[in-house]
């Protein structure tokens, strides 16, 4: 609703009063003394859960929270959640763990996927055992979620697309083309110690009703610019940063 109220504010639209009343009184539940999400009022640590649900508070949904409480929320649920449960569920702990900097722990959850694809053609079922959804949209898009937003740390926000790129042992490097942001076109290669970018289309080179858009990468522990120019390959340290 927030999201949704900014852009009609972006596109002059006025967005119904509602909206904010809405997202400003919904309640998330948080317990104080043991910095953690409940799932619902009254839960109790322990109790089983069906699928990965309070811990998308940190992604997809991007909420605002301590480090230690994001850890505290994976710890708590993964014991508990049911290993039959709906494909998608162990791509956002393996979000969660990348982004906490815990890239082997990230990887064993994300191999638990692979459980629900079945032979003999590969298919992605709801559940490990084959039950459930057949063709499951749900866990094809979870997994690749983890691999696009998950490894790069790519976050789309107000005011830059931020990245974290981190790398378990088992994958030197990986490669993700034609990233797109605000009409420009881009590659990332990423590597153990270094990051790659090629702008490959510049925004307003090809459609000249796009505005033109010049980027540049920020590296948020030296604050040091980078522009980016078609073409032009820019290499720089592995770390987070915005562009």
């Amino acid at each position: 609703l927030q999201f949704a109220e900014d852009l009609a504010n972006l596109l002059h639209h006025p967005a119904p009063r509602q909206w904010r009343e809405v997202a400003e009184r919904l309640k998330i539940p948080f317990d104080p003394a043991s910095q953690y999400h409940p799932e619902y009022d009254g839960y109790l640590k322990g109790h089983p859960v069906k699928q990965a649900d309070t811990v998308m508070l940190g992604y997809p949904l991007g909420f605002q929270m301590p480090l230690e409480v994001r850890k505290n929320d994976l710890e708590v649920y993964e014991p508990v959640t049911d290993p039959n449960g709906p494909a998608m569920t162990w791509s956002m702990f393996a979000i969660g763990w990348l982004e906490l900097g815990k890239a082997e722990k990230a990887q064993l959850l994300l191999h638990k996927c692979f459980q629900n694809i079945q032979a003999p053609f590969q298919v992605w079922s709801e559940s490990a055992d084959g039950s459930g959804a057949v063709n499951f949209l749900t866990g094809m898009g979870g997994f690749l979620q983890a691999v696009l937003f998950g490894y790069t740390g790519f976050r789309v926000q107000k005011e830059c697309l931020a990245f974290s790129p981190l790398l378990p042992s088992d994958i030197p490097e990986l490669c993700i083309r034609g990233v797109t942001y605000l009409g420009c076109r881009m590659d990332w290669l990423l590597r153990k110690e270094d990051v790659c970018v090629i702008l490959r289309q510049q925004a307003g080179s090809v459609d000249s009703n796009a505005k033109p858009c010049s980027l540049q990468v920020v590296l948020k522990d030296s604050g040091i610019q980078i522009p980016l120019m078609p073409g032009q390959p820019v290499t720089f340290p592995r770390g987070p940063g915005c562009v």
